[in-house]
């Protein structure tokens, strides 16, 4: 009997054991802590840090063009040409501004490819009365800011002969869930700097087919003419916002964050960041460079 007894007490423990090994395995674990990265916060700054090497100096090319110039898809040939002729040396931006508007008018059912900021960019360089025109760097060549395409080349070897007193590197990161790029922009000075120098933020885009005018095609008009290096508008001032006020040091850092929505008929694949850093007193270009916006 006591062992009877012994087996039933035995039984019954085991069965509580059991019991409680089933609720220990399925009791439900809780998630795993997923730890990420806060973003950083949008800077507007500048600060003294290590004076760099110089950067190889950049020429900016501004093709001043319009829709309905038969003349204007040679020219941004030729803008392409002596881009990719100088070694990634050479940004190309294409100014459609609005006058003169016999040349810039847009056509019905097209995309408009003339800007405000490109109309004042072109302004400021002097009076547009025909087109296509050019400029380099922004500085005069033979007399004039705005060059004939025959200026194009001499002037560019002659600005690509010059050094610059900044470097400068731009980043974007694509935010894909938001829609939006977050671009960082970052001017040092490799050498000490006097004066007051500006910089633009430009977006510019690629493979934009509208209809354009050209001597070349039968009947004179091209429906799907790819527009290249358009620009399509700019981040804060169009002429500029300061990179220094007074003198400043080798190692001088200007930086900057912000960020870029696409406008809707914006393909943003095939738009990019373009900043250049020019000279407040004289308007010359002394670094500009790009990033691919997405």
């Amino acid at each position: 009997m006591r062992l009877n007894d012994s087996t039933g007490f035995l039984a019954a423990m085991g069965f509580l054991l059991m019991g409680g090994m089933f609720f220990v395995s399925c009791h439900e674990e809780l998630p795993p802590v997923i730890m990420t990265a806060e973003e950083k916060p949008l800077l507007d700054t500048f600060y003294i840090g290590p004076a760099p090497s110089a950067a190889v100096k950049k020429v900016l090319l501004f093709d001043v063009t319009g829709v309905r110039c038969n003349n204007c898809p040679k020219a941004a040939a030729l803008a392409k040409t002596l881009a990719a002729s100088n070694a990634g040396r050479i940004e190309v931006v294409a100014l459609y501004p609005k006058t003169p508007m016999s040349l810039t008018y847009p056509w019905t059912g097209f995309d408009t490819m003339s800007t405000i900021e490109a109309d004042l960019l072109a302004t400021a360089l002097g009076g547009i009365t025909s087109l296509p025109l050019g400029a380099v760097d922004q500085v005069a060549y033979n007399g004039s800011k705005l060059l004939n395409t025959s200026d194009w080349g001499a002037a560019i070897t002659a600005q690509l002969a010059k050094t610059s007193p900044f470097n400068l590197t731009i980043k974007s990161t694509w935010q894909s869930a938001e829609g939006r790029a977050r671009v960082e922009v970052k001017a040092t000075a490799n050498a000490a700097v006097s004066g007051n120098y500006k910089w633009v933020m430009a977006i510019t885009e690629s493979g934009v087919k509208s209809k354009q005018s050209d001597q070349d095609a039968p009947g004179g008009v091209v429906d799907d003419y790819e527009h290249e290096h358009a620009l399509r508008g700019v981040v804060g001032s169009t002429l500029g916002s300061d990179v220094n006020t007074t003198g400043v040091s080798a190692g001088y850092v200007r930086e900057k964050h912000f960020y870029v929505i696409p406008k809707t008929k914006w393909v943003p694949a095939n738009c990019d960041v373009v900043v250049w850093i020019y000279d407040a007193a004289t308007k010359e270009v002394v670094q500009v460079e790009h990033v691919s916006l997405k």
